[in-house]
């Protein structure tokens, strides 16, 4: 291992390591004993394990490294995407790679989504839950302490959109003992039950030489903060960027027989684990030798990483020019009703900067012919200062237009007009 790599991570405690190899499943009674009972380590034979690989045409010229489990102890979303970039990018080639993570409270969008179509930031910037745009495609998913991330990284050439969700799903499956855990037609990892599907979310980004299958797994995620967090304010808002495909979600412990413990993050993380070891692990061969293929399980602090790759990822995350000015191009009608007639706004936005936008002034039924006039040709040139902006925000925007429209009067009108469109964009 290279030095740089040592340095951005440090091997588990022995106590955490042990676990690992002799962790026996304690979620059922004694009356489930095919599953409480069944060691996580069951080795394979070399052709069984090859058979559980991904199945490509390189799949028989690829001579895969020793397997690493990297398990975050950081929370922050930021970070976590970050690191999860940085494996991709600066493990060996052919080794197989699988991290895991817990993040707090946010909402994560796909890399081409429109964070208005999906949600509605001012309200999550009120509730102080963070939007986040990842580095992968997808759609928009929520995160909290009750749900845990898992990324698979493998050769590009070994990558196939199914070999990661049956992983995971066959980890719940057997290891778990959810029965209805399976994998859909779209490579989603599903449970099914009652003749309903559960899906829980994934995404893919492929590189030269590396690809990546990460996901979502709820398991004891708050399903009412879920859904007040991806609820739009824009639902037909026109945009080029990816749409979610919305569905049913649910979480691991609604699944569970009624006699059995609640799952949590650290089961989850042995049974993945343990099912990844199982596939890609080569317990035959110590460690010691040069081509050995022992799975090593390393602990990640964002303390112990001082790769500046990883930091700048973190502030181009943070940043608004990614977060919102990555947002494909979109556009937008607006209704208000004000005590001087209604306003209809039509607009258009790219890299959620204003292109264009027109402010239509429809006056009450007995309103003043010349005061309506009057205000129409304020509105058009507030629209007209408001190209450039950013949408939503609109920084820097105020309703004094120069010296014809000076006075209070006019001023008043701006700001009411102004607010007005900050709060429904």
């Amino acid at each position: 291992m290279s030095l740089l790599a040592s340095a951005l991570s440090r091997p588990c405690s022995s106590r955490f390591a042990a676990s690992l190899t002799r962790f026996h499943l304690h979620l059922h009674p004694t009356s489930y004993s095919p599953i409480t009972q069944r060691p996580l380590s069951t080795s394979l034979s070399r052709l069984e394990q090859k058979d559980a690989q991904p199945q490509t045409a390189a799949t028989d010229s690829i001579e895969l490294d020793a397997p690493v489990t990297y398990i975050s102890e950081s929370h922050d979303p930021w970070f976590n995407l970050s690191y999860e970039d940085w494996l991709m990018r600066n493990t060996p080639n052919n080794q197989p790679v699988l991290f895991l993570y817990r993040n707090f409270p946010c909402v994560v969008i796909g890399r081409n989504q429109n964070p208005w179509k999906e949600t509605t930031p001012h309200k999550l910037r009120e509730a102080s839950i963070p939007l986040v745009r990842r580095r992968s495609g997808g759609g928009t998913v929520y995160h909290d302490m009750g749900n845990t991330n898992f990324s698979i990284i493998l050769p590009r050439l070994l990558f196939t959109r199914s070999h990661g969700a049956e992983l995971v799903a066959a980890a719940i499956r057997d290891r778990l003992g959810i029965e209805g855990c399976t994998v859909n037609d779209r490579n989603d990892v599903v449970i099914r039950e009652h003749g309903k599907e559960y899906k829980m979310s994934s995404a893919y980004k492929i590189i030269q030489h590396r690809a990546y299958h990460h996901g979502t797994m709820l398991i004891s995620s708050s399903l009412t903060e879920l859904g007040k967090s991806l609820k739009s304010s824009s639902p037909n808002m026109e945009t080029k960027g990816i749409p979610s495909h919305r569905s049913a979600v649910t979480t691991l412990n609604h699944h569970l027989p009624s006699s059995a413990k609640q799952i949590h993050h650290d089961h989850f993380v042995k049974a993945v684990t343990a099912q990844f070891e199982k596939i890609y692990s080569d317990p035959s061969k110590g460690a010691g030798s040069g081509s050995g293929k022992k799975m090593e399980t390393r602990e990640v602090h964002p303390d112990w990483v001082k790769d500046e790759k990883v930091w700048k990822s973190v502030k181009e995350l943070k940043s608004w020019e990614w977060q919102y000015g990555q947002t494909p191009e979109f556009s937008n009608q607006l209704q208000g009703d004000f005590a001087f007639g209604s306003i209809s706004a039509s607009l258009t936005a790219r890299h959620a900067l204003i292109t264009s936008l027109t402010l239509h002034l429809t006056p009450p039924v007995h309103g003043n012919t010349d005061e309506t006039a009057s205000k129409q040709e304020y509105l058009d040139c507030l629209a007209l200062s408001l190209i450039g902006c950013r949408y939503e925000t609109l920084d820097g925007a105020e309703g004094a237009l120069g010296s014809q429209y000076e006075d209070e009067h006019w001023r008043e009108l701006g700001n009411e007009v102004l607010g007005w469109l900050r709060k429904v964009m």
